[in-house]
């Protein structure tokens, strides 16, 4: 049954790794960049190798097990094939499910993959955030906790990584580059389903070219991620697009973070279309302003799934966080254009899956999403120079 169009839902930090953040540490002394650091849910890789167009790699100081399913480690996190520190990571895991022990001590299963590994979906809990006295780095501790298994981290990152560490290139990452990205990942952030680079397209299935990257084995990464992150995008990307496009569930966190402030989710449609089968339409406002307009189609394949959603009531938004499981990220194809009027606009198409749910995803976002002051927004205009699928024609 559809939902009127008038239905709005307040939101705050949350996305797929969902749930109310409660009491965040006091953010507001950080610049808007800082603060999309420090509300990063266990994707600080792919944040800063998507905004630089370029490898995000770890080096890893020490891990060690200091007693039964406790474990203690430190990691350095590096940028672009030059190797620019700009974070170190030192966590504390606590586990005390058995076959996450197992696998670590008899599975060969790398600690910073246990998450992956098991699909588990973590929670994520910012305590405390600063600055240093020398305003060269900021620093945070936050906690990721999943069935079993909870992560106690304290990171000091550069304050100028998401600035001028690295220059942005259009050049694919090192030759090492995993294709397996991050935690919800799989054939990279932005790989298709076969493993190649995504290049300029006017639209999903035209203008595309691609080239093959080699593959390496999942190494021990961060806490959320392999070895090395590589994220390469098209040429005539923004940085800040570039984080939209290749975000795995948390569009949202990102913008909210950003603009210090709550989005406005307003639910355009939630249908169900036939047996397990729903269409949704969703669009994201900040300060009063539409920015995003995402279609999606669902598929329920589980039949505990099904009841979730059925019987009970569970929004389709929510099931991945009420079922705890980490769902795969699939890029399939990114875009950009202008509507009659000239405004400028960019696209997405991506699809978040796991054993009980598929979500096919079309996002669409406007050139001036990260500039939101007043009135005036390109989206608008934009959805309505798209066809019956959500993409830009």
């Amino acid at each position: 049954r559809a939902r009127p169009p008038t239905q709005m839902a307040a939101s705050s930090l949350g996305d797929i790794m969902g749930g109310t953040p409660g009491q965040l540490p006091t953010l507001g002394e950080f610049e808007p960049l800082e603060r999309v650091l420090l509300t990063a849910n266990g994707n600080l890789q792919r944040l800063v190798s998507s905004y630089h167009n370029t490898s995000v790699s770890v080096r890893v100081v020490y891990s060690r097990e200091v007693a039964t399913g406790e474990f203690e480690r430190k990691v350095a996190l590096l940028c672009g094939c030059g190797g620019t520190e700009f974070a170190e990571a030192t966590s504390r895991l606590h586990i005390t499910r058995a076959d996450c022990i197992s696998a670590i001590a008899d599975g060969g299963v790398a600690i910073g993959q246990l998450f992956r590994h098991l699909n588990i979906l973590p929670t994520f809990e910012l305590t405390a955030a600063g600055r240093d006295a020398g305003g060269e780095q900021i620093w945070r501790d936050y906690l990721l906790s999943g069935e079993g298994v909870v992560c106690e981290i304290h990171e000091r990152i550069r304050s100028d990584v998401l600035g001028a560490l690295v220059s942005p290139s259009p050049s694919a990452p090192c030759d090492s580059a995993d294709d397996a990205g991050d935690t919800n990942d799989a054939g990279g952030p932005a790989a298709d389903a076969a493993g190649d680079v995504l290049a300029p397209s006017d639209g999903p299935g035209g203008g595309r070219v691609s080239a093959k990257r080699p593959r390496v084995a999942p190494s021990f990464g961060d806490i959320m991620s392999p070895h090395m992150t590589g994220v390469t995008l098209p040429n005539g990307f923004s940085p800040l697009q570039r984080l939209l496009l290749t975000a795995n569930g948390n569009v949202e966190r990102i913008v909210s973070s950003f603009y210090y402030e709550p989005l406005t989710v307003l639910v355009n449609l939630n249908h169900k279309r036939s047996p397990c089968v729903y269409d949704r339409q969703v669009t994201m406002l900040v300060r009063g302003e539409p920015f995003l307009h995402a279609k999606s189609t669902i598929y329920l394949t589980d039949p505990a799934w099904e009841e979730m959603v059925e019987r009970r009531g569970t929004p389709l938004g929510a099931v991945f966080r009420v079922m705890g499981v980490l769902p795969t990220f699939h890029l399939r194809s990114v875009g950009r254009g202008r509507d009659s009027s000239g405004s400028g606009f960019f696209w997405r198409v991506y699809t978040l899956a796991s054993q009980g749910m598929t979500c096919e995803i079309t996002e669409t976002f406007a050139d001036d999403t990260f500039e939101k002051r007043s009135r005036g927004s390109a989206l608008d205009a934009s959805l309505a120079s798209t066809d019956g699928h959500g993409i830009p024609v």
